[in-house]
């Protein structure tokens, strides 16, 4: 079971456990995904600044913690309002890319160009990103 693999340690922060159980469920029910989880090495933190909330993901090949708040230097710091974040789960995954020529796709994309979504690291870290999109994708 994929929660074995997720330690959440952001206890007070309700959007911790958001992010845990999608992604247990995620890697439960694709198997695919597991693989690419087992891939990620590196530092994300997710900052919400209209529910003052943050959480960084640090991942290490198959496993990964949750801790709050933005905790040393992450690779990436996604930065939005908590009903656009969700959004980023929608992406399509297609031929193993996030797949932004759909709706919802092009909403991230008009999002990010609007400056609603920010993303400080993705052009240093692309692989990061792209497989932290097939984890955390529901498509």
């Amino acid at each position: 079971m994929a929660g074995e693999f997720i330690e959440n340690q952001a206890d007070e922060v309700p959007f911790s456990y958001v992010i845990a159980e999608l992604l247990a469920s995620n890697l439960d029910q694709n198997p695919h995904k597991m693989r690419t989880f087992q891939k990620i090495y590196g530092v994300v933190a997710i900052d919400l600044p209209d529910i003052e909330a943050a959480v960084t993901l640090i991942f290490s090949g198959g496993k990964l913690k949750i801790l709050k708040g933005i905790v040393g230097k992450p690779d990436l710091i996604i930065r939005t309002e908590s009903d656009k974040v969700i959004g980023l789960n929608s992406i399509s995954v297609k031929f193993g890319l996030p797949y932004y020529f759909d709706e919802a796709g092009l909403t991230v994309l008009k999002q990010l160009a609007r400056g609603e979504i920010k993303i400080e690291g993705m052009l240093a870290h692309p692989i990061i990103l792209t497989r932290l999109t097939k984890i955390m994708s529901v498509m």
